[in-house]
């Protein structure tokens, strides 16, 4: 496994996306950026999102 360089923490917003008449919204992340690749995450790989506890994301690249 190749390690790259250690990218800096990002801040994002959580967003809501949905059909607010229907009240049907659903919470909404949006990552992009030159630094995913810098992350190891090149445009057409897989990963994989897992929920240890309640607050926290792990964004796991599937392709090494």
């Amino acid at each position: 496994m190749k390690k790259s360089a250690a990218t800096f923490p990002r801040k994002l917003t959580v967003q809501d996306v949905g059909d607010y008449f229907k009240k049907e919204v659903k919470p909404h992340i949006r990552l992009q950026g030159l630094w995913l690749i810098k992350a190891g995450l090149k445009p057409g790989s897989q990963v994989q999102v897992s929920n240890p506890q309640p607050g926290v994301l792990i964004l796991q690249s599937l392709d090494q």
